[in-house]
């Protein structure tokens, strides 16, 4: 991005957690789920006969080429786009993300993500012989901090779905597009998003230049008028949400298959 005061993108804000562990599969799946939840990318689930039952399968489509994207969403989309010659499903999008970022997709985040936070001037790039690390900078401790907060608001969010959807529905409007970053949260996005629209979520103000809700036949996404800080689940239809709580196990189904092993970088503290 180069506004430098814009929100973290999930994937910035997943590598910023723990720089040296580079997450790269994490901000791999933090971006999917973005595009997911903006209407980019679409799911389409098939069935497969299987030994006992019939097996759904996922896969992963492009909706909508989105307009001004970020780096990071091209080359993503680049290899969603390139899966679909093996039939687009999560786990050929997992695999041969592998191929392009490396083992566990560390690539995507030192290429693309780690830039980006050097850039704001929330990391700073050190060596000690041969061996780099990042340390935080003080403004980017702080912008950890925040983060933490958040998904300890994220797991508020899910025990007070059932209780009082109404204060639920206000603390998740509250976490942008940290509402990502919580596994708990991610799979209960729908009655989150339900919650939402009930109490006032839904203003279609996030799609600055045409007030739909999701991509469909609009032109593609613009991440020009995307605003991070004001993403509410409650704006999106329902199919988005659908789409993203549905991807969730696919997900992390796919990484598990895709032999990427764990993110891992360079030692040091921060």
């Amino acid at each position: 991005m180069s506004d430098m005061t814009a929100p973290l993108s999930p994937a910035e804000a997943t590598v910023l957690l723990s720089p040296n562990l580079v997450k790269g599969h994490s901000a791999v799946k933090a971006t999917l789920l973005l595009l997911l939840a903006t209407g980019v990318l679409r799911i389409e689930g098939t069935e497969q006969p299987g030994i006992f039952r019939t097996k759904k399968i996922a896969h992963l489509r492009i909706a909508a080429a989105p307009k001004n994207a970020p780096p990071e969403v091209t080359a993503l989309l680049d290899v969603v786009r390139a899966a679909q010659a093996e039939g687009g499903k999560i786990k050929d999008v997992v695999k041969l993300a592998g191929k392009t970022f490396g083992p566990a997709c560390m690539q995507f985040s030192l290429k693309f993500i780690i830039p980006a936070l050097i850039a704001r001037g929330l990391l700073l790039k050190k060596k000690i012989l041969f061996t780099h690390f990042f340390r935080l900078t003080p403004a980017g401790a702080a912008e950890q901090a925040r983060i933490k907060s958040d998904l300890f608001k994220a797991d508020d969010v899910v025990r007070m779905l059932k209780s009082d959807p109404a204060r639920a529905a206000a603390l998740a409007k509250t976490l942008g597009t940290n509402v990502l970053l919580s596994d708990k949260l991610t799979k209960q996005f729908k009655p989150l998003a339900d919650a939402m629209r009930t109490n006032g979520g839904a203003d279609g103000a996030v799609f600055a230049d045409t007030g739909a809700h999701h991509a469909g036949h609009s032109g593609g996404f613009d991440f020009g008028s995307f605003d991070l800080g004001s993403f509410d689940l409650g704006s999106f239809d329902a199919g988005a949400i659908d789409a993203v709580h549905s991807g969730m196990d696919s997900f992390d189904a796919g990484f598990s298959d895709g032999g990427g092993g764990h993110d891992g970088g360079g030692s040091g503290h921060h």
